[in-house]
């Protein structure tokens, strides 16, 4: 695939220097607002507590102190109303769950299942990116290691409202953010002067290349997948970067794309120009990869899908759009607030490190953490070699 992208872009630049024939591209297209399956049946509608709820102890321990607790297999997990994406039962099943943790909600109160795995001698919450206040992270970390015999227990990448502070049987890591977009807040969309520039580019490629059309489809399939994974192995290896989707994860993101996935499918013919993968749970979307072709650098065909995305996404009810991490201008461009996760590891005791475990843990969080702290005395340092050596050149009459 990645090979057939490449002859493609070749030829395309060929195409622009005159050694063959003028690139042919017809047809008009609507952003996801006029498509065609742009308004949500009731069966679409999101289901379940909203995703911005802030979930709190009182909302799983008892006011006694007792858990309701259940054991459940990945393979065979259901729940119709999951907590986040990465609760979502084909999310657990692609990426090899296994044995999971249920820790239902209380009586009455309207909370999503909690969902932990075992590892290392302790609970791993596969919630990513829920919004939860201190008390889930100091009462129910307690009450569950007391109750299912863990030695510790890891709530990764979550929303607190203040930043949590560091204590004896505590550690804080922070080492990426969230980027969210609300949908559903009068205040806060997409600036219209991007949606407006975005709009204008998307005539112009129609304009100049018949053939164009783009479309919001549900459960794209691997072709889509292969095409994303092509156009960015392409752009960040150009970059002297390691591209992180293998065939492996391309596999395990078609098979979460194919029950919870939807794709912005930007098109010339039967060919794909770009394409995004937004992944839908409850009332929130995930955007989780993209890619587009480096044949037409000044299309912005990546903004294109982006906007078509968010559009189609705010006629289906969706309240947020997680833009996810990775801090990219693009993403404060299109008026995301960038939002601090944190990772807490809480432990049963203070000599719990001495658990080999355990200490391999903390250790890994630790070390994505120190990383985000030295990347602007990194890239400051760079910038400097940079300077110097533009310097010597200059110097050497070179």
């Amino acid at each position: 695939m990645a090979a057939n992208v490449q002859d493609r872009v070749r030829d395309r630049a060929e195409a622009r220097d005159g050694k063959t024939g003028k690139i042919e591209m017809s047809g008009s297209l609507a952003m996801a607002r006029s498509a065609p399956d742009a308004t949500p049946s009731p069966v679409e509608r999101p289901l379940g507590p909203s995703g911005r709820r802030v979930l709190t102890a009182a909302d799983y321990v008892a006011a006694d102190g007792a858990l309701r607790l259940r054991t459940d297999e990945a393979s065979r997990y259901a729940d119709a109303a999951p907590c986040t994406l990465f609760t979502q039962p084909a999310w657990l099943r692609a990426y090899e769950a296994g044995a999971l943790l249920i820790v239902e909600a209380q009586p009455g109160r309207d909370a999503p299942r909690l969902v932990f795995t075992r590892a290392k001698g302790g609970l791993i919450h596969q919630g990513r990116l829920a919004r939860i206040d201190e008390t889930m992270v100091s009462t129910l970390a307690d009450r569950l290691m007391a109750k299912a015999g863990a030695g510790f227990v890891v709530f990764e990448d979550v929303e607190l409202a203040t930043p949590l502070p560091r204590g004896p049987r505590r550690f804080v890591f922070h080492y990426q953010n969230n980027w969210r977009l609300p949908l559903s807040d009068s205040a806060a969309q997409v600036p219209p002067k991007v949606v407006a520039n975005t709009k204008r580019c998307l005539r112009n490629l129609a304009r100049d290349n018949p053939g164009v059309a783009i479309r919001f489809e549900a459960g794209p399939q691997r072709s889509v997948l292969d095409a994303i994974t092509a156009f960015g192995r392409i752009r960040i290896e150009g970059q002297g970067r390691r591209y992180g989707i293998d065939d492996s994860e391309t596999v395990r993101l078609t098979a979460v794309a194919s029950k919870v996935g939807h794709a912005s499918i930007l098109t010339m013919g039967d060919t794909i120009l770009a394409a995004d993968l937004i992944c839908l749970s409850g009332d929130q979307a995930y955007f989780l990869t993209h890619g587009y072709d480096p044949g037409y650098p000044t299309s912005s065909l990546g903004k294109i899908t982006l906007i078509n995305s968010i559009e189609a996404c705010r006629a289906r009810g969706i309240v947020d759009f997680n833009l996810m991490w990775g801090d990219m201008p693009y993403k404060a461009q299109v008026g995301a607030t960038c939002i601090p996760l944190q990772t807490v590891v809480t432990r049963r005791s203070r000599l719990g490190l001495i658990r080999p475990g355990q200490l391999a843990t903390v250790l890994h969080f630790a070390r994505l953490d120190l990383k985000r702290r030295l990347r602007p005395a990194i890239h400051r340092l760079r910038a400097r070699i940079a300077e110097r050596r533009a310097a010597a050149v200059r110097g050497s009459g070179r």
